[in-house]
């Protein structure tokens, strides 16, 4: 096994990742953004062969942050990620190499979180064998809403939560009005300040603001990176989503409504139109985000009740 650090060609990894559907914290451009912001990120790859050019058995990016007491801190989010033919021994060898080779001096700390399902009730350690199985896990994964995106637009509304079904019908016949937005940063602008505004006002964690233009500047396709949705009423905004676009996979990233978006179930709306324009733009799945039934109930129960499965993550290994 061979290990190549920082590899060059975007264009492989970009393929290599929307081959198996990774998340955004394994997309390039997601690295790209992070490191115009100020925060350093390394890329790795592993083959059999010696050549960076022979075909790769896996990949991961990390990101790097400085700990008290000088310890370097890396972060592998949502990988590493595999070749489909990828031999379980293989991908094992390839977790060790990453972390005896981790280009940077000691004392250092490497953490992965893999996107593996993992197997029975949330929190258990009856998973299946995984790549990081054989390490110490460290924390429990989190839970996320998965959309299919290729199903027909008909079996996808038949797996909405009845009460979810009844709100958008309700938003269907109502007064709202959607419009896709502009890719400028002036078209966005407003969603990314009203999200900052009611992150602060309820106390939440999320990316800094200038993620989102530093995003779609990483992009390949900048005017592709972004779908960014308004309802209106009157003219007036009353609720907005925004979903990042990463291969053929997508992320919802932020959302912001006011009482009269929420009296009209604005985003079941906005949700709803959001999934028919991804899929028409080849985007395959949709990942919802994390979901937290005690920190953040309401937001919960919309992400269940739209008809995604329920996927709880292996956890974080060291």
């Amino acid at each position: 096994m061979h290990v190549h650090w920082n590899p060059d060609d975007r264009h492989r990894w970009d393929a290599f990742a929307d081959a198996s559907l990774a998340g955004l914290h394994q997309s390039w451009a997601y690295g790209q953004a992070l490191e115009a912001l100020g925060v350093p990120c390394l890329r790795v790859a592993v083959t059999q062969e010696p050549s960076i050019r022979s075909p790769w058995v896996g990949a991961g990016q990390f990101i790097v942050q400085r700990l008290p007491w000088f310890v370097r801190f890396t972060f592998c989010q949502g990988g590493p990620i595999w070749a489909a033919d990828a031999a379980l021994s293989n991908q094992r060898a390839a977790v060790e190499l990453m972390r005896t080779t981790l280009p940077l001096a000691q004392p250092r700390l490497a953490l992965f979180s893999p996107s593996v399902e993992a197997q029975g009730e949330p929190g258990s350690k009856m998973v299946e064998p995984h790549a990081l199985s054989h390490r110490r896990r460290l924390a429990t994964g989190r839970s996320t809403v998965l959309l299919d995106l290729t199903r027909p637009e008909a079996e996808r509304r038949a797996a909405l939560e009845q009460r979810w079904r009844n709100r958008l019908h309700a938003a269907e016949r109502g007064p709202l009005k959607v419009r896709v937005c502009g890719s400028k940063d002036s078209d966005v602008e407003w969603l990314v300040q009203a999200e900052s505004s009611q992150r602060r006002a309820r106390g939440y964690l999320s990316l800094p603001t200038g993620f989102v233009p530093a995003f779609q500047r990483a992009h390949r396709k900048p005017s592709q990176a972004l779908l960014t949705m308004a309802a209106e009423l009157q003219n007036q905004r009353c609720a907005g989503m925004m979903f990042l676009v990463h291969g053929s996979t997508a992320t919802y990233h932020l959302g912001w409504t006011d009482e009269i978006g929420r009296e009209h179930s604005a985003h079941n709306l906005l949700l709803w139109q959001a999934c028919g324009l991804l899929a028409e733009r080849g985007v395959r799945l949709l990942d919802l985000g994390g979901v937290n039934t005690v920190a953040n109930p309401g937001l919960a129960r919309f992400k269940l009740g739209s008809g995604g499965r329920v996927v709880t993550w292996v956890g974080t290994y060291g």
